[in-house]
């Protein structure tokens, strides 16, 4: 259900913004996240002129941290994400819930036979 509503590369780029213990630079996110240097750059980009990022130059490197718009973001974006993961879990367990009832029905109906022939 998550896939449906969210794109996977970007939100966990966003995610990972919010361990504040580490220090992020652009090629860093990008592995965590899963995508190419480039996508992570024009999503830092986009996510800097919106105000949800800001930089700290050190050295050469480039250090991306969340900005207060940017945690308020990132926390419901999370909150999401758990929901979502919640509901995906309860109906796999409805599902297999419904097909172990099943299953027990054809059982009964395969042994019902022997029973007859056996009489």
């Amino acid at each position: 259900m998550k896939n449906l509503f969210l794109k996977a590369k970007p939100s966990a780029l966003l995610l990972l913004l919010k361990d504040t213990q580490q220090q992020w630079y652009p090629s860093k996110l990008a592995r965590g996240a899963g995508m190419s240097y480039v996508h992570a750059v024009n999503l830092l980009s986009v996510l800097h002129k919106g105000g949800a990022v800001s930089t700290e130059k050190k050295g050469r490197q480039n250090m991306y941290k969340l900005t207060e718009k940017g945690q308020a973001l990132a926390s419901v974006l999370d909150d999401f994400s758990k929901k979502c993961d919640a509901a995906a879990q309860e109906q796999k367990e409805k599902l297999a819930l419904v097909a172990r009832s099943e299953e027990k029905p054809q059982a009964a109906q395969q042994n019902a036979p022997e029973k007859k022939q056996q009489s």
